[in-house]
């Protein structure tokens, strides 16, 4: 019969890398919770087997082998315990957080992020992901509509880590409302003229001032805006409001001179 003592450790082991090294950690926010202790499982497995060569070829080696046999002996004499293969469970333990802390070395947080992003996320947060790494300003612009109609037309400064509760802070180029009866965008707020000045003075990084920060959950709609398209659609909407105006008083005035024709007749 299986002894716990030697099944949790190495569960426990496998358990803190998968919390500890970034990949593993980002990725058991995107999969179903039922997943994690068989996923625990293996990454026990995977780290006995490099403690196992660890021991080896490293403890065991003329250099490690006294202090080897000097933490065997002190670990007995504080459990008071010969169980074969306790003393590797607990070396499995050990080294799994100083395992996942140095992949984290190599695969640095923002590899991370993007890998997890790339092969997890969902098609917001690529978008979102897409505007924060663009070199160009024009291709980062989002246009992001709240679950309260609110409109945010920017670019993404910062992406929270992928656990929990995510949010991202915007640094706004417009923002306004879309109207409850028609859906039309309305913008109220034009921050260009405020970044531009921030720009012009030298004091670029004081724009993230500006920024907002929203609840990715909150987010309804995101999606691309590209500036000519927007102003285009501007433009023709201006000059279907004054076509329509000019239509309005060329009928009025044709109604107020038949008013005064009748108004003459029948006089």
């Amino acid at each position: 019969m299986p002894r716990l003592d030697l099944i949790i450790l190495p569960l426990l082991a496998g358990y803190l890398f998968l919390i500890t090294f970034n990949i593993t950690r980002f990725y058991h926010q995107r999969i179903e919770k039922q997943r994690l202790i068989f996923n625990s499982l293996v990454a026990a497995f995977l780290i006995a087997v490099i403690g196992y060569v660890f021991d080896y070829f490293v403890l065991k080696s003329a250099y490690f082998i006294s202090y080897r046999t000097t933490a065997s002996n002190l670990i007995t004499e504080i459990t008071k315990l010969k169980v074969p293969g306790l003393k590797h469970s607990i070396l499995f333990f050990l080294i799994s957080y100083p395992l996942g802390f140095f992949l984290n070395l190599i695969f640095w947080r923002k590899f991370s992020f993007a890998y997890t992003v790339e092969k997890w996320g969902n098609q917001i947060e690529r978008l979102f992901w897409f505007s924060l790494n663009q070199k160009q300003d024009e291709n980062k612009l989002l246009m992001l509509t709240t679950k309260s109609n609110k409109v945010y037309i920017g670019y993404v400064s910062k992406i929270s880590e992928p656990i929990g509760e995510t949010y991202i802070t915007i640094i706004p180029n417009f923002s306004g409302y879309r109207n409850k009866e028609n859906l039309k965008l309305e913008i109220t707020t034009n921050y260009t003229d405020v970044i531009e000045r921030y720009v012009l003075e030298d004091r670029a990084s004081e724009v993230d001032k500006l920024g907002i920060i929203l609840p990715v959950s909150e987010i309804l709609i995101v999606s691309k805006f590209d500036i000519e398209i927007f102003g285009r659609f501007n433009e023709n909407t201006i000059e279907e409001d004054t076509v329509k105006e000019e239509e309005s008083v060329k009928e009025n005035s044709l109604k107020n001179c038949l008013i005064k024709i009748i108004e003459i007749i029948f006089k």
